[in-house]
């Protein structure tokens, strides 16, 4: 598994998505390799395999503009890992 990460470790939200993602792996044996990007960027962008992880809160067409809104949760981040994991 191939697990994606751009982010900005200024941003005390998105380093607690990169600790997820690496705690999640570690804590349940999974076989990944990381590939990190740290740049300034308003919101983390993940991807697993190639596959961009969406924020499931966040309708398309919604005007919420927050920045927080469109940060993938640890839920979405789960269901894409565990999604991931069973079709390997």
């Amino acid at each position: 598994m191939e697990i994606g990460l751009i982010y900005s470790s200024k941003d005390p939200r998105q380093t607690k998505t990169r600790e997820f993602l690496r705690r999640f792996v570690s804590e349940r044996g999974i076989l990944a390799r990381f590939v990190e990007t740290e740049r300034p960027v308003k919101t983390p962008t993940v991807s697993i395999n190639g596959r961009i992880v969406t924020c499931s809160s966040v309708e398309s067409d919604s005007n919420d503009e927050s920045i927080a809104a469109h940060i993938p949760t640890t839920k979405d981040l789960t269901r894409a890992l565990e999604k991931s994991i069973w079709c390997l």
